[in-house]
């Protein structure tokens, strides 16, 4: 049987800062990972891992230092980040958004 041709696509690393857009980085993620056929949870929470910097790279890191499992699927390293980094991009669109009413 032949295996699926497997695409390399890059993404964006996601820096955790106010003018990244995390569900936009979501989606690019979810792309790479159907492209590159990465399967299993360990696989696909490493791939996304490795496409963090900065900020949100030293958030996840801090995590894993206490609990290496912390992030036992890519559906729950996706609801830790929103958590973590959403709430704040959020509040300053809703503050620019109000400055200029």
């Amino acid at each position: 049987m032949r295996r699926p041709e497997t695409l390399k696509i890059d993404i964006s690393r996601y820096k955790g800062t106010d003018e990244d857009f995390l569900l936009r980085w979501f989606m690019e993620l979810d792309d790479a990972i159907r492209a590159r056929h990465i399967e299993g949870d360990e696989m696909q929470v490493t791939f996304a891992l490795s496409n963090l910097t900065g900020r949100a790279k030293n958030w996840a890191l801090g995590l894993k230092i206490h609990d290496p499992n912390v992030f036992e699927s890519l559906q729950i390293l996706k609801s830790r980040l929103k958590e973590t980094f959403e709430p704040q991009s959020t509040l300053c669109t809703l503050e620019a958004k109000a400055r200029k009413a």
